[in-house]
């Protein structure tokens, strides 16, 4: 079987490794210290928040059908909140929803992204990868440790566009295109409660301020009633503050949400911010997957297509057949 390296361990990655196994010899190498991307689950005893994607839409029906036994196995469940809509700091729009398109996970959003591992392909995790060689026609790859790793006769790249490019040789047939493409940025901050006000909704959109998204979540241990608050920071707020005190931003954040939902949000038992530098691509692309078969290199991910789970399974799912192709 060939030999093949896939860079990046979010939905994209170990969807193409799930979908590759026993037809490859796979590793999957990823810079963090888990999987899952920017399906990210962050736990603080006892506080637990998704600071990154919180919820997914599936269209697709190759991509529900893909994840039909996480649904039978209660990781993931329709989507069921009270949400507000906020413009000019009032409420314009009260939505109940429950919807069969919407899903989210039943505890930790990265729980979806460990399902689909299983032995029959390799994660190696806290590694991050820095430069890419073809060498006698094989790839190696080297680490920030200045470790190499290979031979690999394919190479795909899952991680963000801004990323992917750093990795390419300068005579890959789609650089171009890549590098005209922009990722937006976020804040997310999480705040753990042990007691908050009663609110009469579970998520909140804002339309027109610093903030985009507000949700939160309750969670129950031995009787005591916790509170995950997670707040996310508009794309243009994030990218005009990316160098700014993390403190800063945090206070700031809090004393606007206080002050549009009228509650006071400094009372938190925990505070954590974290900054999402690739967190959304600007504009739906619908590219698939990038090959260069000369190289023997596929560019993949979500940003390739809607910027969404299911764009990160679709372009995973083209990538995947262009191989099979040569193999």
């Amino acid at each position: 079987m060939q030999n093949v390296a896939v860079i990046g361990a979010g939905i994209t990655g170990i969807t193409l490794a799930n979908l590759l196994q026993k037809k490859v010899n796979l590793t999957v190498f990823e810079k963090s210290r888990g999987v899952g991307g920017r399906m990210a689950t962050r736990r603080a005893d006892p506080y637990q928040f998704n600071h990154g994607t919180q919820y997914f839409k599936i269209e697709n029906k190759e991509f529900k059908d893909f994840l039909q036994p996480l649904i039978r196995n209660k990781i993931i469940k329709p989507l069921e909140t009270n949400q507000i809509e906020i413009l000019n700091k009032k409420v314009i729009k009260r939505t109940k929803i429950y919807n069969q398109e919407y899903y989210t996970a039943e505890s930790k959003i990265n729980s979806v992204v460990k399902y689909l591992i299983n032995n029959n392909f390799f994660i190696k995790l806290l590694c991050r990868i820095e430069k890419t060689i073809k060498k006698n026609g094989k790839w190696f790859i080297i680490d920030s440790e200045n470790v190499s790793y290979g031979p690999y006769d394919w190479l795909f790249i899952t991680i963000p566009s801004n990323q992917a490019k750093e990795l390419l040789c300068n005579n890959f047939k789609f650089l171009d295109i890549i590098k005209k493409l922009k990722m937006r940025s976020c804040f997310s901050l999480m705040l753990g409660f042990d007691k908050i006000k009663e609110f009469d909704f579970d998520t909140a959109l804002f339309l027109d301020e610093d903030v985009q998204w507000l949700s939160i979540r309750k969670k129950i241990i031995d009787d005591n009633e916790y509170n995950n608050l997670l707040i996310n920071s508009s794309y243009n707020f994030a990218e005009q503050n990316i160098n700014g005190s993390k403190d800063k931003i945090s206070d700031y954040l809090i004393k606007l949400v206080s002050d549009i939902l009228k509650c006071e949000l400094n009372n938190y038992q925990h505070k954590a911010l974290h900054f999402w530098k690739y967190a959304m691509s600007e504009k739906n692309n619908n590219l698939g997957s990038l090959l260069d078969e000369d190289l023997k290199v596929i560019v993949c991910g979500d940003w390739c297509m809607n910027g969404k789970v299911e764009g990160g399974f679709l372009s995973a799912k083209d990538a995947a057949n262009k191989l099979l192709k040569y193999i």
